[in-house]
């Protein structure tokens, strides 16, 4: 039997037997409650943004709020972890360098390197973004205070997801590829130097994103039939293990590891379903599959085109530690949302 062919029987068996103990649940994480903060609906929340549209990444300095890439409108909006919206909106552009463009994957960058320049200036990138049409930003408010600068662009590149990384103390960027099966890397002065993915798995499998997860890269593939899978890989690119496969996994895109107070589902690594906007529960060490997070009816937690999540940094401006905040595109990705998700 081909090595593909026996991918495929593996997942198919994971799936049974992880579905089988999802219809179990997560019964001792029934206990947590899923609080919108901010939609572009009215009533959908405790505050209304229209520019929150399709809510995708999600990234905050150690003491700022919250900055979301809004795809639907090529902006970044800014909120604290209560959902009130900050002054600052910043323009995310095309590949062009005009206009709105596509943002998704978002990181925050504390160093000095991937400097961008416009009309005689430059900053280091404080924020970064990738698109769907394949553009790195960076935002640096010595150059341009309300708008990314497009620092590079890979042609026919489509871009769901971003990472930032130290490897052999270099820093680099690593842009998850949805279209060609590869996660880009770019070094500190945004040139592509490398490319890597998992050749083992069946054809028609994706890359859909990438976190850096205590130094190690979490990638979260798919394909079009829906199902999931999430490897693990070192800063250098190279394959270290699958985490988790198949079962519940139905196109996974939010990754996140919880912290040792976020009650049963503590010290995990969380997985979100873009699919069915479930998210489902990893022990970090094992990859043992514990189940699905729960409410307080004992419901599976369920939110609409789920994408990012994130735990909060511990101050007012962007939550508590053991917060877990989220975003999502509701409704085919029309609406936008904004919301946590607390013991």
């Amino acid at each position: 039997m081909s090595l593909r062919k026996t991918l495929t029987s593996t997942f198919a068996t994971a799936a049974i037997l992880m579905i089988t103990i999802a219809a179990l649940g997560l019964t001792a994480s029934a206990q947590f409650t899923v609080t919108n903060l901010v939609s572009n609906q009215a009533g959908k929340a405790s505050h209304q943004d229209t520019s929150l549209i399709n809510a995708w990444g999600i990234a905050f300095s150690p003491t700022g709020p919250f900055w979301i890439s809004d795809e639907g409108t090529g902006l970044s909006t800014l909120y604290t972890g209560a959902g009130v919206k900050q002054s600052l909106v910043v323009t995310v552009p095309t590949a062009g360098g005009t206009g709105t463009g596509s943002p998704t994957g978002m990181v925050y960058n504390a160093t000095a390197d991937f400097v961008v320049t416009q009309n005689g200036l430059s900053g280091a990138s404080v924020f970064i973004f990738d698109t769907l049409d394949g553009t790195i930003s960076g935002w640096a408010p010595s150059v341009n205070g309300t708008k990314a600068i497009v620092a590079t662009t890979r042609p026919g590149a489509f871009y769901t997801g971003l990472a930032i990384g130290v490897s052999n103390g270099a820093n680099f960027l690593y842009a998850a590829d949805n279209v060609n099966n590869r996660i880009d890397v770019y070094d500190k002065n945004f040139a592509l130097v490398n490319s890597f993915t998992d050749t083992n798995l069946p054809a028609g499998s994706n890359p859909y994103n990438v976190q850096n997860i205590g130094g190690m890269l979490y990638v979260a593939f798919t394909n079009s039939r829906g199902w999931g899978v999430v490897d693990i890989f070192d800063t250098a690119g190279n394959f270290v293990k699958t985490f988790a496969t198949g079962g519940t996994l139905k196109s996974p895109w939010g990754l996140a590891k919880s912290p040792a107070n976020f009650g049963k589902a503590s010290n995990a690594i969380l997985v979100g379903n873009l699919s069915d906007g479930r998210i489902n529960v990893y022990n970090a060490t094992t990859g043992k599959f514990l189940g699905q997070m729960k409410d307080k009816n004992n419901l599976f937690i369920s939110i609409s085109e789920l994408w990012g999540l994130s735990f909060g940094a511990g101050n007012p401006m962007n939550g508590r530690t053991n917060q877990l905040f989220f975003t999502a595109g509701p409704n085919g990705y029309v609406n936008g949302l904004f919301g946590v998700i607390t013991q």
